[in-house]
Parts: structure tokens; sequence; C-alpha cells
């Protein structure tokens, strides 16, 4: 309920100045001067990303690609387009990019970054959190990235490691709520709960106004088993701030989880009229709305998360399934599943959607008319 969102400045269109930190430091690896065409190319294509707007951002990939035929060592190019391919879902090209742009510079920064949140994405922890942790041993103030490198690490069950990247943000900084967060989850991840309860309230005594302590004394609640307490203090967050959709999501999944769809689809909604990109809120109302037997309904929304991420892998997933056991539309249902394999991780919701294609394909044989001994059988 609570997913974890990696905190990494990666969709800047400048790869310095847009992140609004200070330059990067200089480099490690000594390279040409930049041919000046290049570089002005590169500048119309990141002043043309900015705005977020398709036909901008494909005016821009053009541009970039024109920059990187003058002068192929431009690395902050390759960058630029490793960020384009990743707003638009596409990880396998955004890590291509990325991966050039680090090769030609390995002491920048942004790419190191890029590559943890792109790997995160896909699923691919370790390298995740390899590149993360290379980021954070030359930047020793970033401590947000290393917070980041802290949520990572607990996700994967490396507790102890996790704690020693917390502890190295609290030395630096003790009021880090962030940091603080991170502890409480590891402790909670173990069934601490009381420990875990301690350093929430201590998070919350920072700042009171902060929603983000109260979410995850909710979720401490929760896996407690005190649903009531959980709600109180999804409102205490909601209170704090009517703009923090941690707080609505976790009360949805509740009701999603206690089948009472109709109440879980009006908290994703209220999500969507602040936040109309929130894909992960018009999922959660796709579900709520299946619940309801509202199929076609649900259809559209996961239609329109997949035409803003066209290689989400929830609405795929999702989507593929309504419409094979749902709707009985079995040929679009096997486009979603082709289009969600191509995309997904190795993981048990791949291996689903393998056999969904299994079964698809031979129904699909099976109600084939099958031709007649004399030649003169039915054309398919």
């Amino acid at each position: 309920m609570s997913r974890v969102r990696v905190a990494l400045c990666f969709t800047c269109a400048l790869v310095a100045s847009a992140c609004g930190g200070a330059p990067e430091k200089p480099a490690l690896r000594t390279l040409p001067p930049a041919d000046p065409r290049a570089v002005q190319k590169y500048l119309q294509a990141s002043a043309l990303m900015t705005d977020g707007k398709t036909r901008d951002e494909q005016r821009a990939q053009a541009l970039l690609h024109e920059a990187l035929a003058i002068d192929g060592m431009l690395w902050e190019a390759r960058y630029n387009l490793g960020v384009l391919h990743r707003r638009r879902g596409e990880l396998r090209k955004a890590l291509t990019e990325l991966q050039a742009a680090h090769e030609v510079q390995p002491a920048a920064g942004a790419p190191l970054l890029a590559l943890a949140e792109v790997h995160y994405a896909m699923g691919a922890l370790d390298d995740a959190a390899g590149f993360l942790r290379d980021y954070v041993t030359a930047h020793a103030d970033a401590l947000e990235s290393r917070v980041a490198l802290t949520a990572l690490l607990r996700e994967q069950g490396q507790y102890e490691a996790a704690l020693e990247q917390a502890r190295a943000v609290l030395v630096r900084d003790p009021r880090s709520i962030g940091a603080l967060l991170e502890v409480g989850r590891i402790y909670r991840e173990r069934g601490e709960h009381d420990v875990a309860e301690l350093v929430f309230d201590r998070a919350l005594r920072l700042d009171d106004d902060d929603p983000r302590p109260h979410n995850e004394l909710g979720l401490t609640a929760l896996a407690r088993g005190d649903t009531q307490l959980a709600f109180e203090h999804f409102e205490h967050a909601r209170a704090a701030d009517q703009a923090f959709a941690p707080a609505r999501l976790n009360r949805a999944a509740v009701l999603l989880r206690a089948g009472d769809y109709a109440a879980a689809a009006a908290e994703y909604e209220k999500v969507l009229e602040q936040q109309p990109s929130d894909d992960d809120a018009r999922v959660g109302l796709a579900v709520a709305l299946r619940g309801q037997s509202k199929h076609a309904q649900a259809a559209q929304q996961y239609e329109r998360v997949l035409a803003q991420s066209p290689h989400h892998g929830a609405a795929l997933f999702d989507l593929a399934v309504l419409r094979a056991e749902f709707m009985n539309d079995a040929p679009r249902a096997r486009v979603l599943f082709e289009r969600f394999v191509a995309v997904a991780a190795d993981g048990p919701a791949r291996q689903t959607a393998e056999r969904y294609l299994e079964q698809l394909s031979q129904a699909s044989a099976e109600s084939k008319p099958q031709a007649r001994s004399d030649g003169a059988g039915v054309p398919p």
C-alpha cells in the first residue's frame, strides 16, 4: 500500500541547472571541447523538453540526435535522450542512452541517478542500488539520494546495510525526517512495531505538520491489525496536507481489501481531482470499478493510463486480465499480454502473463476450422 518511490532528480531537462543544485564536480575524464554546433542543438532541445508537450519532445529528440551526429561525445545529449525515453516508459531505450552517457563521462552524477531510477523501475534492485551507492560515495552531502539508497536496501531485505545508510544521514542531519521514516519502516518490516512507533513519533515531533509520520503510523497500525487506528492516522495525514495523496491511497487500498469498492473508488477519485496524471490512483480506480462489475468503465480508466504511459505494467496486466476474464475479448487480451511481457521484469506477473498467452494461443488454434482431407476445406 505504501509504495517506495526512489527520490531521484531524474526528470530534469538540463543536467546541472534544472536540478537546482550546484554544478557537477570536475570530471575525472578529460573530454575534447564540445562542438559549438552540437551544443546549440542540445540547448534548443533542452528548452523544448521543459514544457512536456508531446510535439515539443519529438522535436527535442530529433535535435538531440542531430547534436550527437555532430559530436558523439556530448554525453549531456545522451542523458536527455534517456530522460525522454523514460518519460514515455521506454525503459530499455532509456537504459541504452543513459549507459552510453555514463560510459562517456563516468564522473557525471546525473546519469548515475537516472540509471538507478530506470533499473529500479525495471525491478533490477541490485543494479539500482549499485548506481546509487556509486553516487553517494562521490557526493557525501547528497542526503536525499542516501535516503533513497536506504529505501532500496530495505526493499531488498538488507536491513543492517539500510540502517547504516540511514545513520550516515542522521549524523549529518539529525532532523532528517526521511531518514527517520526509513528507520521506522525497517523496524516495522522486522515486526518490531513498538520500536517503529517510537521512531515515527520522533519524526512527528520534529514537524507535526508533516503528513508522512502519521501515514507511517497508520500503516503500522494496519500491521498490528488495528484498522480503526490506521484510519485515524490517515485522516490526520490528510488534515495536515489535503494534497498528500498517500494517505488517501492507503485508505483506498484498505477499502479495496475489505471489498468496499464504492468507497475505495471515491477515495481514488478525490486523488485524481488533485492529481489527474497519477497513474497509480487511476489503476486503483479501475480495480474498484471492476469490483463493482463496471467493466467498461474500468477498461476506460486503464486505457487512460496507457495513453499517458504506454508501458505501465500494472495497467497492461490488469486490463489484459479484465478483457480475458470479464469481457470475453481474447484478441485484445492477447495483444495486451504480449505488450506486458515485452516490458515486464522476470517474476510471478510475467509468468502468469506467459501462461495466459499459451492458453489464448491454444484456444485460438482449437477454434480454427479444420481443412477436409479432400482439399475442399473451409478457408481459415
